[in-house]
């Protein structure tokens, strides 16, 4: 083998090695990625209803949904492009989502047109989460409802479980009174 042989040689081992050190740091990065973002102790549907419901401080986030409406477009005057939900519109971009609502990882923050933010945090059907009104919120219509449950003046909980089990305030009351238990 020539002296120019052996540097094409080694120059080739070289990038090879070098693409495969490459392509194993890339796998392990996404490995650690899914491993924090899909690995959850408990994210089931009821366990996320825990986190919400008692593991939540609801005041933080009454605040962090007014912000929202402080901060966000005139639901009345805004015209968002595309399909929009029943519920409302997407928060628009450039309004920031608190931590709080953050860490929740709900499915949806939603602006409703009537004035209020919602938060589903599952999608479809079988849906829950809350409903943060502004102070002094005038409702539409008689027939409008705020919710099933009320948190605090001006936050909500609701949940399609009430229209299915009409003793389902009472488990609800269960799972507050577990929690208080425990602290």
């Amino acid at each position: 083998m020539t002296p120019d042989e052996k540097d094409i040689s080694m120059t080739t081992r070289t990038v090879s090695a070098k693409k495969v050190v490459l392509v194993m740091v890339v796998i392990g990065l996404i490995a650690v990625y899914g491993f924090l973002i899909f690995d959850r102790p408990d994210d089931s549907p009821q366990a996320r209803r825990v986190r919400l419901l008692c593991e939540t401080d609801h005041k933080a986030l009454l605040e962090a949904g007014r912000e929202i409406l402080k901060n966000g477009p005139d639901p009345s005057k805004y015209r968002p492009f595309g399909p929009i939900h029943i519920d409302g519109f997407p928060v628009p971009r450039g309004v920031p989502i608190p931590r709080v609502i953050r860490k929740l990882r709900p499915h949806a923050v939603l602006i409703n047109f009537n004035g209020y933010v919602v938060l589903h945090m599952t999608e479809g059907l079988a849906n829950y989460g809350v409903k943060i009104y502004p102070e002094g919120f005038k409702p539409p219509g008689e027939r409008f409802r705020y919710g099933n449950r009320e948190l605090l003046p001006g936050l909500w909980y609701y949940d399609h479980r009430y229209r299915q089990d009409p003793a389902y305030n009472e488990k609800i009351s269960e799972i507050l009174q577990k929690v208080q238990r425990q602290y």
